[in-house]
Protein backbone atom coordinates (compact mmCIF):
# COMPACT_ATOMS: atom_id res chain seq x y z
CA UNK A 1 0.00 0.00 0.00
CA UNK A 2 1.28 3.43 -0.86
CA UNK A 3 2.30 5.51 2.13
CA UNK A 4 0.55 8.79 2.79
CA UNK A 5 2.51 11.72 1.44
CA UNK A 6 3.23 14.79 3.53
CA UNK A 7 3.75 16.89 0.40
CA UNK A 8 1.37 19.75 -0.22
CA UNK A 9 0.11 18.40 -3.55
CA UNK A 10 -2.02 21.52 -4.00
CA UNK A 11 1.16 23.41 -4.81
CA UNK A 12 1.87 21.15 -7.80
CA UNK A 13 0.17 20.85 -11.17
CA UNK A 14 -2.30 18.04 -11.83
CA UNK A 15 0.13 16.16 -14.14
CA UNK A 16 2.86 16.43 -11.47
CA UNK A 17 0.51 15.01 -8.83
CA UNK A 18 -0.42 12.19 -11.21
CA UNK A 19 3.27 11.42 -11.75
CA UNK A 20 4.09 11.42 -8.01
CA UNK A 21 1.20 9.07 -7.33
CA UNK A 22 2.30 6.71 -10.11
CA UNK A 23 5.92 6.77 -8.91
CA UNK A 24 4.84 6.02 -5.34
CA UNK A 25 2.72 3.08 -6.47
CA UNK A 26 5.39 1.72 -8.79
CA UNK A 27 8.49 1.75 -6.59
CA UNK A 28 6.52 1.03 -3.43
CA UNK A 29 7.78 3.97 -1.37
CA UNK A 30 6.70 7.50 -0.76
CA UNK A 31 8.30 9.87 -3.23
CA UNK A 32 9.02 13.38 -1.99
CA UNK A 33 10.57 16.02 -4.27
CA UNK A 34 12.64 17.29 -1.33
CA UNK A 35 14.27 13.85 -1.19
CA UNK A 36 13.92 13.39 2.57
CA UNK A 37 13.34 9.66 2.27
CA UNK A 38 16.16 7.24 1.51
CA UNK A 39 14.53 3.83 1.77
CA UNK A 40 17.18 2.08 -0.30
CA UNK A 41 19.94 3.40 1.97
CA UNK A 42 18.06 2.42 5.12
CA UNK A 43 17.52 -1.12 3.89
CA UNK A 44 21.11 -1.61 2.80
CA UNK A 45 22.40 -0.13 6.07
CA UNK A 46 20.37 -2.80 7.86
CA UNK A 47 22.24 -5.42 5.85
CA UNK A 48 25.52 -3.90 7.03
CA UNK A 49 24.44 -4.15 10.66
CA UNK A 50 23.41 -7.77 10.19
CA UNK A 51 26.71 -8.58 8.53
CA UNK A 52 28.68 -7.03 11.39
CA UNK A 53 26.72 -9.13 13.86
CA UNK A 54 27.69 -12.26 11.98
CA UNK A 55 31.29 -11.08 11.71
CA UNK A 56 31.24 -12.02 8.10
CA UNK A 57 33.74 -9.82 6.28
CA UNK A 58 32.56 -10.85 2.80
CA UNK A 59 28.92 -10.19 3.68
CA UNK A 60 29.90 -6.82 5.13
CA UNK A 61 31.68 -5.77 1.95
CA UNK A 62 28.70 -6.99 -0.07
CA UNK A 63 26.32 -5.02 2.10
CA UNK A 64 28.41 -1.87 1.76
CA UNK A 65 28.51 -2.27 -2.01
CA UNK A 66 24.74 -2.70 -2.09
CA UNK A 67 24.34 0.32 0.19
CA UNK A 68 26.45 2.53 -2.07
CA UNK A 69 24.91 1.27 -5.30
CA UNK A 70 21.28 1.36 -4.21
CA UNK A 71 21.61 4.77 -2.56
CA UNK A 72 23.13 6.17 -5.76
CA UNK A 73 20.37 4.58 -7.84
CA UNK A 74 17.69 6.02 -5.59
CA UNK A 75 19.28 9.46 -5.87
CA UNK A 76 19.38 9.10 -9.67
CA UNK A 77 15.71 8.10 -9.85
CA UNK A 78 14.61 10.92 -7.57
CA UNK A 79 16.76 13.43 -9.45
CA UNK A 80 15.09 12.42 -12.72
CA UNK A 81 11.60 12.57 -11.21
CA UNK A 82 12.36 16.03 -9.78
CA UNK A 83 13.31 17.25 -13.24
CA UNK A 84 10.23 15.69 -14.83
CA UNK A 85 8.00 17.59 -12.36
CA UNK A 86 9.64 20.79 -13.60
CA UNK A 87 8.86 19.87 -17.22
CA UNK A 88 5.22 19.19 -16.27
CA UNK A 89 4.74 22.66 -14.84
CA UNK A 90 1.79 24.43 -16.53
CA UNK A 91 0.91 21.26 -18.47
CA UNK A 92 -2.59 19.82 -18.73
CA UNK A 93 -3.23 16.08 -18.76
CA UNK A 94 -6.10 14.75 -20.87
CA UNK A 95 -9.10 13.23 -19.14
CA UNK A 96 -8.76 9.51 -18.49
CA UNK A 97 -5.03 9.35 -19.30
CA UNK A 98 -3.17 6.98 -16.98
CA UNK A 99 0.45 5.90 -16.70
CA UNK A 100 1.17 2.24 -17.45
CA UNK A 101 2.78 0.93 -14.25
CA UNK A 102 4.56 -1.84 -16.19
CA UNK A 103 6.10 0.78 -18.49
CA UNK A 104 7.07 2.83 -15.43
CA UNK A 105 8.76 -0.14 -13.74
CA UNK A 106 10.69 -0.83 -16.94
CA UNK A 107 11.61 2.86 -17.18
CA UNK A 108 13.04 3.01 -13.65
CA UNK A 109 15.03 -0.15 -14.25
CA UNK A 110 16.66 1.48 -17.30
CA UNK A 111 17.32 4.95 -15.86
CA UNK A 112 18.48 4.08 -12.35
CA UNK A 113 22.18 4.21 -13.26
CA UNK A 114 21.98 7.56 -15.08
CA UNK A 115 23.76 10.25 -13.08
CA UNK A 116 24.95 12.83 -15.65
CA UNK A 117 22.83 15.97 -15.54
CA UNK A 118 22.17 16.34 -19.26
CA UNK A 119 21.29 12.69 -19.71
CA UNK A 120 18.98 12.85 -16.69
CA UNK A 121 17.20 15.79 -18.33
CA UNK A 122 16.46 13.70 -21.41
CA UNK A 123 15.11 10.86 -19.28
CA UNK A 124 13.02 13.38 -17.32
CA UNK A 125 11.47 14.77 -20.49
CA UNK A 126 10.51 11.25 -21.52
CA UNK A 127 8.91 10.61 -18.12
CA UNK A 128 6.99 13.88 -18.28
CA UNK A 129 5.93 12.99 -21.82
CA UNK A 130 4.56 9.68 -20.59
CA UNK A 131 2.22 11.52 -18.23
CA UNK A 132 0.88 13.66 -21.08
CA UNK A 133 0.95 11.04 -23.86
CA UNK A 134 1.35 7.42 -22.75
CA UNK A 135 3.66 5.20 -24.82
CA UNK A 136 5.12 8.10 -26.79
CA UNK A 137 8.42 6.42 -26.02
CA UNK A 138 8.48 2.62 -26.33
CA UNK A 139 10.33 0.14 -24.15
CA UNK A 140 12.63 -0.73 -27.04
CA UNK A 141 13.62 2.94 -27.30
CA UNK A 142 14.31 3.10 -23.56
CA UNK A 143 16.66 0.14 -24.00
CA UNK A 144 18.49 1.98 -26.79
CA UNK A 145 18.72 5.13 -24.68
CA UNK A 146 20.13 3.17 -21.74
CA UNK A 147 23.05 2.11 -23.93
CA UNK A 148 23.95 5.67 -24.99
CA UNK A 149 26.83 7.58 -23.44
CA UNK A 150 26.79 11.32 -22.82
CA UNK A 151 28.93 11.78 -25.95
CA UNK A 152 26.47 9.70 -27.98
CA UNK A 153 23.57 11.90 -26.87
CA UNK A 154 25.53 15.06 -27.63
CA UNK A 155 26.25 13.74 -31.13
CA UNK A 156 22.59 12.89 -31.69
CA UNK A 157 21.62 16.37 -30.44
CA UNK A 158 23.91 17.98 -32.99
CA UNK A 159 22.79 15.68 -35.80
CA UNK A 160 19.11 16.45 -35.17
CA UNK A 161 19.59 20.11 -36.04
CA UNK A 162 20.13 19.04 -39.65
CA UNK A 163 16.94 17.03 -40.01
CA UNK A 164 13.83 18.44 -41.68
CA UNK A 165 10.41 17.19 -42.74
CA UNK A 166 9.25 16.52 -46.27
CA UNK A 167 5.45 16.13 -46.33
CA UNK A 168 5.66 15.30 -42.63
CA UNK A 169 8.43 12.69 -43.00
CA UNK A 170 11.57 13.37 -40.95
CA UNK A 171 14.80 12.97 -42.94
CA UNK A 172 18.02 14.50 -44.27
CA UNK A 173 18.91 14.75 -47.95
CA UNK A 174 22.58 14.13 -48.68
CA UNK A 175 23.08 16.99 -51.14
CA UNK A 176 26.78 17.76 -51.50
CA UNK A 177 26.24 21.35 -50.36
CA UNK A 178 24.35 20.19 -47.25
CA UNK A 179 27.02 17.55 -46.57
CA UNK A 180 29.76 20.18 -46.68
CA UNK A 181 27.89 22.31 -44.16
CA UNK A 182 27.22 19.48 -41.72
CA UNK A 183 30.89 18.46 -41.95
CA UNK A 184 31.91 22.06 -41.26
CA UNK A 185 29.75 21.87 -38.13
CA UNK A 186 31.75 18.92 -36.87
CA UNK A 187 29.77 15.86 -37.99
CA UNK A 188 31.68 13.54 -40.32
CA UNK A 189 30.74 10.33 -42.11
CA UNK A 190 32.15 8.19 -39.29
CA UNK A 191 29.75 9.94 -36.90
CA UNK A 192 26.86 9.06 -39.22
CA UNK A 193 27.94 5.42 -39.21
CA UNK A 194 28.24 5.53 -35.42
CA UNK A 195 24.64 6.73 -35.11
CA UNK A 196 23.64 3.79 -37.31
CA UNK A 197 25.53 1.39 -35.04
CA UNK A 198 23.75 2.88 -32.01
CA UNK A 199 20.35 2.11 -33.56
CA UNK A 200 19.33 5.75 -34.06
CA UNK A 201 19.84 6.10 -37.81
CA UNK A 202 18.93 3.84 -40.72
CA UNK A 203 21.38 3.01 -43.51
CA UNK A 204 21.22 5.40 -46.46
CA UNK A 205 18.16 5.06 -48.70
CA UNK A 206 16.66 6.77 -51.75
CA UNK A 207 13.85 9.33 -51.62
CA UNK A 208 11.85 9.55 -54.85
CA UNK A 209 10.34 12.82 -56.05
CA UNK A 210 7.50 12.83 -58.56
CA UNK A 211 7.19 15.43 -61.32
CA UNK A 212 4.59 18.15 -60.68
CA UNK A 213 3.83 16.86 -57.18
CA UNK A 214 3.80 19.43 -54.37
CA UNK A 215 6.17 18.88 -51.45
CA UNK A 216 6.10 20.83 -48.19
CA UNK A 217 9.46 21.25 -46.46
CA UNK A 218 9.55 22.14 -42.74
CA UNK A 219 12.68 23.06 -40.83
CA UNK A 220 12.16 24.56 -37.41
CA UNK A 221 10.38 27.90 -37.84
CA UNK A 222 10.83 27.74 -41.63
CA UNK A 223 8.37 26.22 -44.08
CA UNK A 224 8.11 26.25 -47.86
CA UNK A 225 6.42 24.35 -50.68
CA UNK A 226 8.04 23.23 -53.91
CA UNK A 227 6.89 21.59 -57.13
CA UNK A 228 9.55 19.68 -59.03
CA UNK A 229 10.46 20.06 -62.68
CA UNK A 230 10.75 16.32 -63.16
CA UNK A 231 11.13 12.95 -61.47
CA UNK A 232 14.11 12.80 -59.14
CA UNK A 233 15.72 10.67 -56.48
CA UNK A 234 18.05 11.68 -53.68
CA UNK A 235 20.33 9.89 -51.26
CA UNK A 236 18.57 10.23 -47.93
CA UNK A 237 18.98 9.44 -44.24
CA UNK A 238 16.03 8.46 -42.01
CA UNK A 239 15.91 7.94 -38.27
CA UNK A 240 15.00 4.55 -36.83
CA UNK A 241 11.94 4.15 -34.60
CA UNK A 242 14.15 4.78 -31.55
CA UNK A 243 15.65 7.85 -33.22
CA UNK A 244 12.23 9.26 -34.11
CA UNK A 245 10.88 8.74 -30.59
CA UNK A 246 13.92 10.36 -28.98
CA UNK A 247 13.81 13.23 -31.48
CA UNK A 248 10.58 14.42 -29.83
CA UNK A 249 12.52 15.20 -26.66
CA UNK A 250 15.63 16.76 -28.19
CA UNK A 251 16.18 20.52 -27.95
CA UNK A 252 18.07 21.90 -30.92
CA UNK A 253 18.75 25.26 -32.50
CA UNK A 254 17.73 25.95 -36.09
CA UNK A 255 20.73 26.73 -38.29
CA UNK A 256 19.83 29.66 -40.56
CA UNK A 257 22.74 29.00 -42.91
CA UNK A 258 21.67 25.39 -43.31
CA UNK A 259 18.15 26.51 -44.19
CA UNK A 260 19.51 28.95 -46.79
CA UNK A 261 21.41 26.11 -48.45
CA UNK A 262 18.36 23.82 -48.34
CA UNK A 263 16.08 26.49 -49.80
CA UNK A 264 18.58 27.45 -52.52
CA UNK A 265 19.07 23.82 -53.52
CA UNK A 266 15.30 23.34 -53.69
CA UNK A 267 14.98 26.32 -56.02
CA UNK A 268 17.44 24.73 -58.44
CA UNK A 269 15.55 21.43 -58.67
CA UNK A 270 12.03 22.90 -58.70
CA UNK A 271 9.94 24.89 -61.11
CA UNK A 272 8.12 26.60 -58.27
CA UNK A 273 9.11 27.34 -54.67
CA UNK A 274 7.02 29.35 -52.21
CA UNK A 275 7.74 30.14 -48.58
CA UNK A 276 4.79 29.47 -46.29
CA UNK A 277 3.61 31.08 -43.04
Amino acid sequence: MTETSLIDLKALSEPACKLIDAVSNTIGVLYEPTRIRRKAKAESDALSIMAKGEADALALRTARRISTQETRRQENIEGIVDKSIYYLDNSVVAEGVTIDVDWLSFYFDKCQDVSMEKVQCLWAKILAGEVLEPEACSRSTLSVLQSLSNNDINLFDRYCQFLFKVNGQLLRFKYSSLNKHIEAMGICESDILHLQDLGLLQPQQQFYFTKNERYVIEYGKYKFAMTLKGHRENRTEFLTKAGRELYQFIDFNVCDKYYEILFSRSQIMSRKVKELE
